[in-house]
């Protein structure tokens, strides 16, 4: 009597919750779910740098090559690349602006790009052409700022990472708080303009893309899908603007991996923070992330910025050697990892190829396994888990954690 009594209470909460929730069910049931883990390191501002950067860069995709998933791949780094830094002794004497080209002027970490993609360590995708916003450059340069004063010091400078926070938009202007997003006009302009020189150096368009900052609008989402764009790489947010006080706007507030905008372009995600510079995160963070990802058959995305790698030599030679623990605790511990670039596994969402293909060396690999009914149950009650507080919570008061943590436990 008592189980048929629980049985009836459960069957009854579930049909109330199923009233109260049901839009938020169906849309989560709707998500992507993977069998094979889809494992990504996506690292922004590759780009112009000292000579050193190539140097750092080779040890870094070295260490990578260590690490093969299931299909005997090496882990891949999709570097999202900033093209071209102000080149500022001729904006100061034409008063126009000038630029110096990653392929053209920074010879030594193009060539080590090139080894990456051709040893299948490394994708490059677009970042922007440049870390900041040019023609406001341009004009502060002109007016001697003297927030342009360490650029303006070096004749070779391009180290754009020193400069004040809101000048690194590349697709606001930040001069002045609030920040102002740049036209549509020029946004169409810049994007193209920089799609061509992508394309120029690496051989293939970027299909995606991330922001500087992580600050953009529909306005440079629909100037990205003029340029077929089909991913976007995101922080689980957009950010359209900062405020007076330099705090970001975010709108939407919220973004869940395969979402998609009114362009028909889906959202990345990234959900495992790598930054150890930043004093955040250890390798032992990173992976309880990974951890809860692959318990709700999510992509793990790691966050790994290039500043991690090109401060000091003990910096550098730390955050190599805690991802490398990470991804070897990834890879013992997580059954069936694939590793992946972004705009692959953009591909695999919208099904636009049969296998993995690496269009910038062409290698391909056997396409990702979606969850079958049951480990893709027990991830969707994962997924509510996690994300939904009240409804955990009812699940405690009510005994539905009980059979919920069963299918879950046997599902994974």
């Amino acid at each position: 009597m008592a189980i048929l009594f629980f049985l009836g209470f459960w069957l009854a909460c579930l049909a109330g919750l199923w009233l109260w929730k049901k839009s938020l069910f169906i849309a989560t049931w709707r998500e992507p779910y993977f069998a094979d883990t889809p494992v990504l390191i996506e690292s922004d501002d590759w780009g112009p740098g000292g000579d050193f950067h190539a140097e750092r860069l080779t040890q870094l995709l070295s260490m990578l090559a260590q690490h093969k998933d299931s299909e005997n791949r090496s882990a891949i780094l999709t570097a999202d690349m900033v093209l071209a830094v102000p080149d500022v002794a001729k904006i100061e004497a034409t008063g126009e602006y000038h630029r110096r080209m990653l392929d053209k002027d920074f010879p030594a970490i193009f060539q080590a790009l090139q080894q990456g993609i051709q040893q299948d360590t490394l994708v490059p995708q677009l970042h922007g052409m440049e870390h900041l916003n040019g023609k406001a450059f341009a004009e502060l340069c002109q007016q001697r700022d003297p927030r342009l004063a360490i650029a303006r010091a070096s004749k070779n400078w391009w180290d754009w990472e020193k400069l004040d926070s809101p000048l690194q938009g590349h697709y606001v202007d930040g001069r002045n708080l609030p920040t102002q997003a740049i036209s549509a006009a020029d946004a169409r302009s810049l994007v193209a303009d920089a799609m061509h020189y992508f394309t120029n150096m690496f051989g293939y368009p970027s299909l995606s893309t991330v922001a500087p900052c992580y600050l953009w609008n529909d306005e440079i989402e629909q100037s990205w899908q003029q340029q077929n764009i089909i991913a976007i790489q995101t922080a689980g947010y957009r950010c359209t603007r900062r405020d007076e006080t330099g705090h970001y706007f975010q709108d939407p507030p919220l973004i869940r991996v395969g979402n998609t905008n009114r362009f028909a372009q889906l959202y990345l995600v990234r959900n495992v923070m790598y930054e150890p510079v930043d004093g955040k995160n250890t390798p032992a963070s990173a992976f309880a992330e990974a951890e809860i990802a692959y318990r709700q058959a999510l992509p793990v995305s790691i966050s790994t910025h290039r500043y991690n790698y090109t401060r000091s030599q003990e910096e550098c030679q730390q955050a190599i050697a805690g991802l490398d623990q990470l991804l070897r605790q990834i890879r013992e511990k997580l059954p069936n990892i694939r590793f992946l670039a972004s705009p692959e596994l953009g591909e695999c969402l919208q099904n636009k190829t049969d296998n993995i293909v690496n269009r910038f060396n062409q290698r391909q690999w056997p396409k990702i396994k979606l969850a079958a009914t049951y480990r893709k149950t027990g991830a969707f009650l994962y997924r509510l888990y996690y994300r939904h507080r009240k409804l955990a919570l009812i699940g405690y008061c009510t005994g539905l954690i009980i059979p919920a943590w069963l299918i879950c436990k046997t599902s994974v």
